[in-house]
This record gives structure tokens, C-alpha cells and sequence, in this order.
């Protein structure tokens, strides 16, 4: 009837005309959401001044703080009752609300549900969903998975842990919720403002492309991470304050159209370095929306408003992001005067009985979750446990953990829990003077909470703080008994729950990794424990124990000499002096320890940094690039080694080419050509793959040993078609990023040019090759290709090689499956000395006369090499740019071959001998000349007096 009578239907309270007709304050006041506080402390009698202060405001959301559930609930709704306009609520939910609030549900991380299942994802996010919207949130912010960081804890990690994170958010959105995401993070934590070292590619691999996906599912809020990335934005400005990276990436290149938040708390890196008033102009500025944990309220106002008022941020700008916090709030369905989802008109009674219900079901579906979330390492609890006369539960003073030790007590009769601030794997657990029943308990479950862990010792107090001999006799039996029992070790369970990144389990026989904190995840952890069936099992892409990571030590340290090491120096010096290259690195490594690391000359005007200065490392791509992605391949099942190469490149088939298989490739033995002239012939990297994929073989696959580019070209196609990505970007996703290779990479950025060295002051290409590879043919390919193209550093370098001595694991890393390493290096039945894209040492041979006939390694065109010795647990990296000066194919070779000599005679704990077959064993094995006899000298006559 309306409508027939030419009424027109009410505009939308969130219409762009709604939004231009508010005052410059209040559109604002609508971009901020304060800090909520919500502690325990929390006094009633405030709510109602909070309230009326943030309505004053016309603030567009609060933020909560941790605290505790009923008073956020009860705080939530009197803002919300005393503002003109709904507000969004925002809540940390990477565990639920339970992970933030006390007295709510508390859940595992989501990247933890990943061997729950999709299912299991979908059920807990629901759960933590209904939870917050009866508490009356209703934007969820979580922590997307962010740049490789050094844990001291195995993580999971990988596809499976990036589709659970991703689910998880669309299941959020699909239950009514508002999703944002931190990203591009750098770690479990920040602290000031990190300068990143990863390529593009990386970038894209690891971080764009992950968040992309997340867009396309139900994302609508993106937190940039406190970083600066030079190969993404050109430039050093953090991204937070960027508008390279907000306008230009996130918006232009990406289609963002939702809502850009930053994070204003007192702690935060661009608070700490401009103040909180600075910082929400210079944010709001590069693009930002919604200015989140806001403390000083009215403060941040008045620096927005006349910063408008001065144009240093355009009206248009407000307006947009007015705009975006308008749309986020009608996708909500908030609408001025509709009571909150918590506040619905229903019973007390109706509404008390369905709380009961639903937060009975989700404990149920939480003990669950923590239950498939928590990781066992070393020997299952139950095995270790079993046969223990007495069990102690030790934690640290003042932790409740009730919930774990009622449930460790029904399977455990006789369980005490002792609260100390030590743990001794020998004798007494307290001192003698201390009563306390179980002090000599043979089996103990300790448990570690974040801020509370027990420090393990090897005994209570120092072996001398004992009684002496004659002190004993006056001593009771239940004293000495323990320490006649001093020598034998404790069995111990170590429970670390939510460990943080860096704190490293103690080096116990068993131990459980509880990701969550609460109730449900300590009864989830004590059901663990007396289960019999449960088995250990190692995240995916994680490696325990924990292998070697490089440290830099003395060279004794390693069972070397420093002097002998030092020798390399004259040799470097001299080959400089001499022209044979103007720049070079070394690395020496031996038992996980650096014993020399070392730049000569110059680059960019500044002296050679093994850390940072970045070579064309030539045809070590084949082995560091290309090899590593193929292994990947590999043990994923993705990749075969006996396939024919035509399954994987279509078309690729015609005068035997069928019979060439990705084994071949490796080897060189698929009869392909050494290679062609690729930079004249094809105008573009399309056609230069093509005139690989055609070209004739010149013998029968599998006959004879041919090095060729043209193998490796092919291999690096196939890997890119069947994983669907560049190879850039694959290696850096699945190999470099793992083991924080951040130097390591195809087309160096521009930025990076000055710590380049350069290969030529003269080529084809009508400028000097600083920072551009020098292989003709891999710049014809665009940079990225199987033979050529990789840049790296000797200390990167140092990491994959201590990466490929520890058998593929790094740290708590792992990129190669076990026993992958040991197959892939080995020489291959007729392939002469390859191995499989390796190569290993001959007669004469860059790595030596002494390295072991189980070495394996590369060298490169522009005067690199890498040589890995397993049996010395050696290696050898140098690194120069004999291409730049006059240095022959000869001169280097000999050259790499007396560093290798000296690196490996430096050996001084074990007998070094020549490898058999090179000069110096024949040398020595040539049977000595017998001197000829000598006849007896007459002794000289005497002199008369």
C-alpha cells in the first residue's frame, strides 16, 4: 500500500548518502575501534561511562583485550546498547574465544586441526563461531600462517596446514561471522620492524598466494604484518604505513575491496616509532580503514580530523573507508535499534538451558580437537610409564593444573603432583629436608605452561652439597635410599603446552606438544597419556630430534686446524692477485660448525660478505634449484624417477624421445645435446623451451654420459607442469623458505644490485652482468630455468649443504624425506661418476685429491663449486667470479681443488688419505727408490801436536 501510494522504501542506513551527510568527526569516529578492556577487575559501575564514552565518539567497533568471558559479554552489550550505530566487535579467535578469554572454550589453532580433517575444521570453527556471537562478537581476527621463522619446536607445516587455516576462515564467514587475517607476518611475534630478504617469488609463494586463497573464501579483513619487503614494495617503508603495498598490491594488483586494518595498541612496532597519533594518520594515509586497540580515543580523533582539515589526508580517503566499515556492517545484517544476537528477547530460563547445551557440546567437540592436535615425540607416555612403582605430576608453583592431574589420577593410582621450580633427572626430586612422599618417584610427567616451566637439572643441588662419608652414618634409611639410587635416571614425560616457537622441549625419552592451554586441552593431554595406543608422530615437514644448525666456532671445535685453514687464504689472495677473479667467498663446515667463513675483495665499492653478497652461482642451479624441487617432486609421489619424460611435457615425443625418462635427465644420459646457441636463436622464452622440447638426440637414451644444459632445461618444464607453478616459486616455497634461505634466488631484485657481484664487464647483452645471470641461454629463458639462473650467498649455501649432511632436515625443518639424500647422491649404474643431477668426485676433479669417494657436489661456470663429504661430514663452498676476469676453465679448477685439499688435511682427529685414483694416492702408492749403500767414511787422522 505504501509503495501504491508512491512512498519510497527507506534508504539503507549504511548508504554512501547516509555516510556523506555525517560530520568530518563522526565519519572519523567511525574508523576507530578502542581497546576494550575486559579483565577480571572489570567493575560494573564503569560499563555505563565506557559506554557513553566510546557513543561520544561514535567509534565504528572496540576491540577485545584478553580478559574474561562474562565480563566481555556484559561490557559488549552496554556499548552496543549506548551506541547510535551497531558496532563491530572484534575478538581474537585463533583458538576460539576460549584462547583469549578466560571461562570460554578454548580450541586448537587451526594450522594444529590440519590431521583432524576438513570435517573436524568445520566443526570447530562453528563452534567457536556460536560461542563469540553469544558473546556478541562478531569479527573474528586471526593470525594467518606468516614467513618461515626458527622454531625450536617441531610445527606443522605445508599444504595441509595453509587449507586448514583456510577452511577454518571460510567456515567462520559461512557461520556469520566477519574474518580477518594478520598477514604476511614474520614469526609467532613481533618486535620493531624486520627488514625481509625474500624475493618475489617468495613472496608470492609463501605469503600472496596463500592469501589469495583466503580472499576468495570469505575473508574480508586484511592486517598488514609490521615488515619491510624491498622486493615487493621497492622501497623501505613497512607495509602498514605503505601505500605501494595497500593501494598498489593489495588493492590494484590483488582486487581487494574489503577492509585494511591496522593494529594501534601501545606495544605495537608503528606506535612504538611515531607515537599513537602519528601512526593512525601516517596509516590511514597509505590506505588503512579501521584503526584497531586504539588507547588514546580522543587523542587519535582530533590527529585524524586535523589531518584531514590540513589535507594531509584527503576527505576522499574517509569516505572510502567510511564506505568499506559501512559494507562490513551490513554484511553483518546490523541495523540501527536491532538488538544484538546475544540480547535476543527469550527467556532467562530458555536462554540459560541452551548455553548449558551448547558449551557442554563444544568441551566435547574441544577435548577432541586437542586430543588430534597433540603430538607425541620420542616414545609413546603410556610404554615410557608403564611399570612405575610411583608416578609424580610436577609443575611449576602456582599453575593450576587440575583438570590434567584428575585426569592423569584415574588411570594413575597413587599420583601426587608436586609444584617446584626444578626437575632432576637424578635422586631425590626435593632436598632431604623437604617432606614430601614421592621425593624419590622413578617416573614423573612434568608439565610446562607458557611463563611457567620447570627447569630440568641433573640433580636438586650439586653433587658436593651432599652429605660427606661420615655425615651419612647419622642419616635415616629413607634419606640414603635415594641417594644409593643417585646414578640411575629418571623416566620422564614432558607435557609443553602451547610451547612458545623458541623453547626448546628438554631432551627427555617422551614428549607431548599440547596445542592449547585450558581445561579441554589438559584432559585432552591426560587421556593421552594413559592411552597404550597412541603413537608417536612427526608433523608434517617437521623433523625430530631437532638436527644440526649451523653455529660458527673455532675451528678446533670441529677436529680442525685452524693454521692449515688459514693457508686458503693466500691461495684466494693470490688467485685475485693474478686475475683469476676480483671477488670471492668460502664456507667450511664440519659437524654442524663453521670453521671458516670468509669474503675477499670487493663488490658495489664494499668488502665481499659471505652472508650477504650474492653470486651467480652458474650451474649450481641444476644442483641447488632444479635437483632439490625434483626430489620434492619425488617424495610427494608427484614425480617419478623411471617416467617418461613425455608424461609430465606433452609433446614431447619423435626419434626416441619416448624412451627418455626423468632418471635420464638427472644423469645425463638421455642422449640430448650439450646444448645450442638459444640466446641468438629465439626471440622469447616460449620459443627458447620449444627449440629444447625439439631438439634431436644425437645418441640412444641410457647409452652414454653427455653433460647437458638442454636435460636440465627440460626437467626444470616438467617440474613447473605437474606442480602447476614457476619453478621460482615452488623451490622457494617447498626448499629456500623452510631452511630461511632468504639470498637464495632467480632474478635478483634491483634493490639488491650493490651486494651483487658481477660476472662480466662485457657479454651479448649491451650492459656489464651485475645482478642479470650471466648464462646467455637462462637469460633468454627469463631468468628462471633449470641450468642456470640461481643467486645465493656462502652462507645459504652453508645451509643446504648442512641441510643435505643432516639427511634433509634442518633444525625442525624437514624438505626431503629421509633416506632421500642418501639415494639421490650416490653414483648411478651407468652413469660414469653421476649421480642423480650430483656429481661425484673423479680422478681429477675440483673437490680434491682428499675428499672421500662418497663426496658429492657441482661446480659452476662463473667459478663456483659446493662439495659435500658425508664421511667427514665436510663441506666445502667457494664462490667467485672468474668470468669476470681473465681466469681459465684450468686455473679455477686448480684453484677449487687446493681449497678442497686444504679444508680437508685441516682434519685433525682423523687419518686422512688420498681418494684412490687421484695423483697423490698413485704418488704415494709408487714403490720409494731403496737408497743406494753408502760406504763407511774413514774417520779423519789425527793431527800431531
Amino acid at each position: 500500500m505504501a509503495l501504491s501510494a508512491g512512498c519510497r522504501e527507506a534508504p539503507s542506513p549504511w548508504s554512501p548518502e547516509q555516510a556523506a551527510r555525517m560530520p568530518l568527526r563522526q565519519k572519523v569516529g567511525q574508523m576507530v575501534a578502542p581497546a576494550l578492556y575486559v579483565g577480571p577487575d572489570a567493575r560494573p559501575a564503569a560499563d555505563t561511562a565506557l559506554a557513553r564514552r566510546f557513543a561520544a565518539a561514535h567509534v565504528g567497533g572496540v576491540r577485545l583485550l584478553p580478559g574474561s568471558a562474562p565480563v566481555a559479554a556484559r561490557r559488549i552489550a552496554a556499548v552496543q546498547r549506548a551506541s547510535r550505530l551497531p558496532l563491530l566487535v572484534i575478538g581474537d579467535l585463533d583458538r576460539g574465544t576460549g584462547g583469549a578469554l578466560a571461562g570460554a572454550t578454548e580450541f586448537p589453532p587451526p594450522l594444529a586441526l590440519s590431521p583432524a580433517g576438513a570435517d573436524s575444521v568445520q566443526a570447530v570453527a562453528t563452534s567457536a563461531a556460536a560461542e563469540a556471537r553469544a558473546l556478541g562478537i562478531n569479527f573474528a581476527l586471526l593470525t594467518a600462517p606468516g614467513f618461515p621463522y626458527p622454531t625450536a619446536i617441531p610445527a606443522p607445516s605445508g599444504a595441509a596446514t595453509e587449507q586448514a587455516f583456510a577452511g577454518y576462515a571460510e567456515a567462520l564467514a559461512g557461520a556469520g561471522m566477519l574474518v580477518g587475517v594478520r598477514a604476511l607476518s614474520r614469526g609467532p611475534a613481533e618486535t620493531g620492524v624486520p627488514i625481509l630478504g625474500w624475493d618475489r617469488a617468495a613472496v608470492e609463494g609463501m605469503q600472496l598466494g596463500p592469501l589469495r586463497d583466503l580472499l576468495a573464501r570469505g575473508v574480508t579483513a586484511v592486517k598488514p604484518a609490521s615488515i619491510v619487503l624491498p622486493s615487493l614494495t621497492r622501497d623501505t617503508v613497512p607495509l602498514p604505513e605503505n601505500p605501494v603495498f595497500v593501494q598498489g598490491i593489495l588493492r590494484r594488483d590483488m582486487g581487494f575491496g574489503g577492509l585494511v586494518i591496522e593494529d594501534l595498541a601501545p606495544v605495537t612496532p608503528l606506535v612504538r616509532r611515531y607515537g599513537p597519533h602519528e601512526a593512525a594518520v601516517r596509516a590511514v594515509a597509505a590506505g588503512a580503514d579501521l584503526l584497531v586497540g586504539v588507547d588514546d580515543l580522543p587523542g587519535t580523533v582530533d590527529a585524524l580530523v586535523r589531518a584531514v582539515e590540513s589535507g594531509r589526508i584527503p576527505l576522499a580517503r574517509v569516505d572510502e573507508a567510511v564506505q568499506r566499515v559501512f559494507a562490513a556492517k551490513e554484511k553483518l545484517g546490523l541495523a540501527p535499534g536491532r538488538p544484538a544476537e546475544g540480547a535476543k528477547a527469550t527467556s532467562a530460563a530458555d536462554r540459560a538451558k541452551a548455553e548449558r547445551e551448547r558449551a557442554a557440546e563444544a568441551d566435547a567437540r574441544a577435548v577432541a580437537a586437542h586430543r588430534a592436535a597433540a603430538t607425541v615425540l620420542g616414545r609413546a607416555p603410556a610404554e615410557l610409564l608403564r611399570g612405575c612403582r610411583a608416578t609424580v605430576l610436577l609443575t611449576f608453583p602456582g599453575v593450576d593444573a587440575r583438570p590434567l592431574s584428575a585426569g592423569l589420577l584415574a588411570g594413575i593410582p597413587g599420583l601426587t603432583h608436586l609444584q617446584v621450580r626444578r626437575l632432576p633427572r637424578r635422586g631425590p626430586l626435593v632436598a632431604p629436608s623437604v617432606e614430601f612422599a614421592g621425593r624419590d618417584a622413578e617416573c614423573v610427567v612434568a608439565a610446562a605452561f607458557p611463563g611457567a616451566r620447570p627447569e630440568v637439572t641433573e640433580r636438586v643441588v650439586p653433587p658436593l652439597a651432599w652429605p660427606d662419608s661420615a655425615a651419612r652414618d647419622t642419616l635415616p634409611a629413607t634419606v640414603l635410599a635415594p641417594l644409593a639410587r643417585d646414578t640411575l635416571p629418571r623416566r620422564i614425560v614432558w607435557i609443553d603446552f602451547f610451547p612458545p616457537a623458541d623453547a626448546a622441549p628438554p631432551a627427555v625419552a617422551s614428549v607431548v606438544l599440547a596445542r592449547g592451554t585450558g581445561s579441554a586441552a589438559q584432559r585432552a593431554v591426560a587421556a593421552l597419556v594413559l592411552d597404550g595406543g597412541a603413537k608417536p608422530a612427526i608433523p608434517a615437514g617437521a623433523a625430530w630430534p631437532a638436527a644440526r644448525t649451523l653455529r660458527v666456532l673455532p675451528a678446533d671445535s670441529a677436529g680442525m686446524n685452524a693454521a692449515r685453514l688459514a693457508s686458503i687464504d693466500s691461495i684466494l689472495r693470490n688467485a685475485i692477485r693474478d686475475s683469476v677473479f676480483s671477488a670471492a667467498a668460502v664456507a667450511i663446515g664440519r659437524r654442524g660448525m663453521i670453521v671458516k667463513m670468509q669474503g675477499y675483495g670487493q663488490t658495489g665499492g664494499a668488502a665481499v660478505d659471505p652472508r650477504s653478497t650474492l653470486f651467480d652461482i652458474a650451474s649450481l642451479s641444476k644442483v641447488v634449484g632444479t635437483t632439490a624441487a625434483a626430489m620434492v617432486m619425488v617424495d610427494e609421489g608427484r614425480m617419478e624417477l623411471g617416467a617418461p619424460v613425455r608424461r609430465y611435457v606433452s609433446g614431447y615425443r619423435g626419434g626416441g624421445k619416448g624412451d627418455v625418462t626423468v632418471r635420464h635427465l638427472l644423469t645425463h644420459t638421455a642422449g640430448l645435446p650439450a646444448g645450442s646457441w638459444l640466446y641468438g636463436s629465439a626471440s622469447s622464452p616460449e620459443q627458447a623451451v620449444r627449440q629444447v622440447i625439439r631438439a634431436r638426440l644425437v645418441s640412444d637414451p641410457g647409452q652414454t654420459v653427455r653433460y647437458s644444459d638442454f636435460g636440465m632445461i627440460l626437467l626444470a618444464e616438467a617440474i613447473q607442469r605437474r606442480a602447476e607453478e614457476p619453478l621460482d616459486r615452488f623451490v622457494a616455497r617447498r626448499v629456500f623458505g623452510p631452511l630461511g634461505m632468504q639470498s637464495t634466488m632467480y632474478l635478483p631484485p634491483t634493490h639488491l644490485q650493490p651486494r651483487t657481484v658481477p660476472t662480466s664487464p662485457k657479454s651479448e647483452h649491451p650492459f656489464v652482468v651485475d645482478g642479470v645471470v650471466h648464462d646467455g641461454n637462462a637469460y633468454r629463458l627469463g631468468g628462471v630455468t633449470g641450468h642456470a639462473g640461481l643467486f645465493s650467498t656462502a652462507w645459504d649455501l652453508s645451509v643446504y649443504s648442512q641441510t643435505l649432511l643432516n639427511g634433509g632436515a634442518y633444525g625442525t625443518r624437514r624438505v626431503f624425506g629421509a633416506g632421500t639424500v642418501g639415494r639421490w647422491t650416490a653414483r648411478q649404474p651407468g652413469a660414469e661418476t653421476r649421480a642423480l643431477g650430483w656429481d661425484t668426485p673423479a680422478a681429477r676433479s675440483s673437490a680434491g685429491d682428499y675428499l672421500s669417494a662418497r663426496s658429492f657436489g657441482h661446480t659452476g661456470f662463473t667459478g663456483t663449486s659446493m662439495w659435500i663429504d658425508p664421511e667427514r661430514e665436510l663441506f666445502v663452498i667457494l664462490l667467485t667470479n672468474r668470468t669476470y676476469r681473465s681466469g681459465g676453465q684450468g686455473e679455477i679448477l686448480r684453484v677449487r681443488a687446493r681449497v678442497a685439499d686444504a679444508a680437508a688435511l685441516s682434519i685433525t682427529d682423523a687419518t686422512i688419505r688420498p681418494r684412490a685414483g687421484t695423483a697423490t694416492a698413485i704418488e704415494q702408492a709408487r714403490p720409494k727408490p731403496k737408497p743406494k749403500p753408502q760406504r763407511p767414511r774413514r774417520p779423519p787422522p789425527r793431527r800431531r801436536r
